[in-house]
């Protein structure tokens, strides 16, 4: 019951967030408060319309239909609707996947699913799991996306709905192609297309034609994908993001064939396709123009051009597919993969096995607590001690400018150059470390292959190991504080020249002039080697450096 109140006092807050951003746009005309005593037939049909309403507005404003469905959701569960609740969490989840927000959809989805299947309610569980698979897809889970679309299919195909059947064959084939199983997925699409000619379903088969013309370029069969996306362009229902898809598509196979203006052209009308459509999703639709048109650029020669798309490329594929979405995505996947094990054992265990799971449960949270209590301790006392060895870093370095005013340029030089190459070493420690850091969490995840009677003493050695061999904020820290005392001048002209530029910036300029790598420095500051490739660029641009300039030499002048 915690639970539960919980949820709902977090919809109504997420709720209020909303109507802040939105203002008065989610209201209608008509769109009355209820009073008190309103019936039961005008909350539901209240209740109804805010998640028709939302549905319609989900593709194409997004924000505007999550406030419509969590008003229906929290009217639902105020009543105790339980179907309608799972209606607005369905759609709200579809929201939050067409943001790009992949842990909350992941989370509507799972528990609208739970009520339908407490409800018996199998049709709407079959939407559910397409809508589970879809996500999976999103963030490139190609094992967990197969699962979904496979119950799904599994379902339509015994209810006999040819149209949801062929969806979800098209989305299987999806699937393959994303595991680059072309030859399979080349057999789903044509299955899909089968029942959709049959039906007459002339979305489904423009997505068929659409999809098999990909598997052709994926073959290298460059003339027969164009067979096909012709065939997709006549059975188009004219929207705005497939018409994008097919002219991208397009410029693949033309580009490959050596037809670059007629490549060139096809780019240039997806990407109106694209600036016209209002949908959230056309995201994806922008990424793959950015990759074909580098791929243009690159064959006629245009490598500035090609470099710039491809730029373009990462930069809005990290905006919806960052490390840290998908991670809280796998997160919440094994929280969901336990929690459907626990229900199966309460089922089929008899009571002893249960307390036994009970047992070994507790005795998990008992060490994760007293791990994080060990971090969180650790952490209290390097900050105090980082204060003290400020301080004291502060007073030595002014006794030692004191002490060796009367060295010699040589001698000054050898030891400049001595704790240069002292701190790259400490930052090629660092990275080791930040190693380290991402094998243990991998082995973590990995705990769950294992069965109950061995996850604490396996956990018991992976804690140990970790005591052992890691204390990350501690180093890294230290790392910052050496080099920023070790090159004050440096910071301080760099600082006088360029005043904008953040703490975060002014220690990758340290990082470059200690002559650390790309992937160190990614390492080293737990990003990946694409952001770190950005944000050097992003520094080349800022100090107005031509292509010839070297950025090291650039930052060893200050």
């Amino acid at each position: 019951m915690n639970q539960i109140n919980q949820k709902g006092s977090l919809a109504l807050f997420c709720f209020f967030i909303l109507q802040l951003f939105v203002g008065c746009e989610t209201k209608q005309p008509g769109d009355q408060p209820l009073s008190s005593g309103s019936t039961e037939s005008a909350v539901r049909a209240r209740i109804n319309a805010l998640n028709k309403r939302a549905k319609s507005l989900n593709r194409d404003s997004t924000n505007l239909a999550i406030a419509s469905a969590y008003e229906a959701y929290l009217l639902a569960y105020e009543n105790k609707y339980k179907e309608l609740e799972a209606d607005a969490l369905v759609i709200l989840s579809e929201g939050y996947l067409y943001n790009d927000i992949y842990d909350l959809a992941l989370e509507y989805s799972f528990d609208a699913l739970e009520i339908y299947k407490n409800l018996d309610k199998p049709a709407k569980m079959g939407a559910t799991y397409t809508l589970l698979g879809w996500i999976y897809y999103d963030v490139e889970n190609a094992e967990f996306a197969l699962k979904y679309h496979t119950m799904a299919y599994d379902y339509y195909k015994a209810h006999q709905d040819p149209n949801q059947t062929g969806l979800s064959l098209n989305a299987i084939g999806l699937i393959y192609q994303l595991k680059n199983e072309f030859a399979k997925a080349e057999g789903f699409f044509k299955q899909a297309l089968v029942i959709a000619r049959k039906h007459n379903k002339r979305a489904l088969i423009s997505a068929a034609y659409n999809n098999l013309g990909i598997c052709s370029n994926n073959n290298k069969n460059y003339n027969q994908a164009l067979v096909y996306f012709n065939l997709a362009l006549q059975f188009s229902t004219k929207q705005l993001l497939s018409l994008a898809e097919l002219n991208n598509q397009m410029a693949f196979s033309l580009i490959n064939l050596g037809r670059n203006e007629e490549a060139l052209a096809a780019l240039k009308r997806a990407r109106a396709f694209i600036d016209q459509s209002s949908s959230n999703s056309k995201k994806e639709n922008l990424l793959d123009n950015y990759k074909v048109f580098s791929l243009l650029y690159q064959r006629t020669g245009d490598y500035r051009q090609a470099y710039e798309n491809i730029n373009q490329y990462n930069a809005v594929r990290e905006e919806f597919l960052s490390k840290n979405k998908v991670n809280a995505l796998l997160t919440l996947t094994l929280k969901r993969e336990a929690q459907e094990k626990e229900r199966q054992m309460e089922a089929l265990s008899v009571k002893e096995s249960l307390k036994s799971f009970q047992r070994n449960a507790l005795a998990i949270i008992v060490v994760l607590l007293i791990v994080i209590g060990v971090l969180l301790y650790g952490k209290l006392r390097n900050r105090q001690r980082k204060k003290a060895e400020l301080a004291e870093i502060k007073q030595q370095e002014i006794e030692k400018k004191l002490e060796h005013t009367v060295l010699d340029k040589k001698a000054l030089n050898e030891r400049l150059d001595f704790n240069h190459i002292e701190l790259k070493n400490y930052a090629l420690y660092i990275a080791h470390r930040n190693d380290l850091i991402v094998k243990f969490i991998e082995e973590l995840g990995g705990l769950d292959k294992n069965s109950a009677s061995e996850i604490p003493h396996q956990l018991h050695k992976l804690v140990n190991k970790f005591k052992y061999d890691i204390n990350l904020e501690k180093y890294v820290e230290d790392f910052n504080l050496k080099v920023e005392t070790q090159y004050q001048d440096f910071f301080y002209n760099l600082q006088q020249k360029f005043p904008h530029l953040t703490q975060n910036e002014r220690r990758l300029c340290a990082q470059i002039r200690l002559n650390l790598s790309i992937k160190e420095i990614a390492t080293l500051n737990n990003i990946s080697v694409k952001s770190a490739e950005m944000a050097r660029y992003r520094l080349r641009k800022h100090f107005g450096l031509q292509q010839n300039d070297n950025l090291n030499d650039y930052l060893k002048s200050f």
